[in-house]
């Protein structure tokens, strides 16, 4: 993470995540990096999610009174229409299949509901491009299925939403936004 931190992740946390309100879903919550970043005036709860819940998540989960729930983000335990505001980081990178994430994602948000969203993703430039799709096989499989060269903003708008903010960061291989819900999306 560190590495990631450096490039743009440590500022696109400070500028987004504040953001979120209401009742807060965080998936792929990890070891908890992003809590320092909350703005717990904004928010009602917190459920911090992952696929398997650390120890350290639990502590820091537990410290600060939020709900723990392992899942996955293609199958989400919650009924429709529970949080306000939905948070992932760097957890698209991973997802077998990023649609039906992303589906999920849209089922539990209430109506005009919001995503904050911090991803490493697929650059700008074609040397870049041409990098990531060239080390993203075997990099698979050393990290857990990540992906290198996903266009995850893509999927995002194709998913109905419309971003509201969207910032760029680490050679356009971060990226970091807000978006909701589009009203008319079926």
């Amino acid at each position: 993470m560190v590495p990631l931190e450096a490039l743009g992740i440590r500022q696109l946390r400070k500028l987004h995540i504040p953001e979120a309100a209401g009742k807060v879903l965080e998936l792929g919550a990890g070891t908890g990096a992003n809590l320092q970043w909350y703005d717990f005036s904004r928010v009602t709860s917190l459920t911090l999610s992952d696929i398997e819940i650390s120890g350290l998540l639990r502590k820091r989960g537990e410290a600060i009174g939020a709900d723990l729930a392992a899942a996955n983000v293609e199958n989400l335990p919650f009924e429709d229409h529970s949080f306000d505001t939905v948070v992932f980081t760097l957890l698209f990178c991973s997802v077998p299949q990023p649609m039906s994430g992303l589906e999920e994602i849209r089922r539990v948000l209430k109506p005009g509901g919001r995503i904050i969203f911090l991803e490493h993703v697929l650059g700008c430039s074609a040397v870049t491009k041409g990098f990531q799709h060239a080390v993203t096989p075997l990099w698979r499989k050393m990290a857990g299925n990540c992906h290198l060269d996903r266009p995850t903003a893509d999927y995002i708008k194709s998913a109905g939403f419309t971003l509201e903010r969207y910032r760029q960061e680490g050679g356009c291989v971060l990226i970091g936004g807000i978006a909701q819900i589009k009203a008319d999306f079926r």
